[in-house]
């Protein structure tokens, strides 16, 4: 069996192989420093595009739902996924691309919801973002 190695004759080289080599891993990985707080579900937003006051229930005739976030140390064109779900399946899904701001998505039904379990997750696009799922209720 035949063994490759590489020889650096001098230390400089090595470092540089070094550097290029943990480049090229995270240029293959897509890490960021953003991430996600203060995510709530509402009726209402503000002018800054923030949820008022939070729930966990809403009457089956409710004309929008909101979802905001706080979306902290990202980069500018950072794109974060919300997805709605109903009784576990996926009803809506909504893409939001900004730099650091308060971020939100809506639902807006087309007459009145079916009573049951809701979820809304919202996901930085990236290999090391955890999402974020708020659960809500129709009644």
């Amino acid at each position: 069996m035949k063994t490759i190695s590489i020889i650096f004759k001098n230390p400089l080289s090595k470092a540089v192989f070094v550097l290029v080599f943990c480049s090229a891993l995270f240029y293959m990985c897509n890490v960021s420093t953003a991430n996600l707080s203060n995510v709530v579900v509402c009726t209402s937003i503000s002018s800054s595009g923030a949820c008022e006051s939070g729930s966990s229930a809403f009457p089956a005739d409710v004309p929008k739902i909101y979802c905001s976030a706080d979306l902290k140390n990202a980069p500018s064109e950072t794109k974060v996924t919300f997805t709605w779900k109903y009784n576990g399946e996926k009803i809506a899904s909504t893409d939001v691309s900004a730099g650091s701001a308060i971020i939100y998505s809506s639902l807006t039904p087309n007459g009145t919801l079916p009573a049951g379990n809701y979820s809304v997750t919202v996901k930085i696009n990236s290999d090391n973002s955890e999402p974020v799922t708020k659960e809500f209720k129709v009644e």
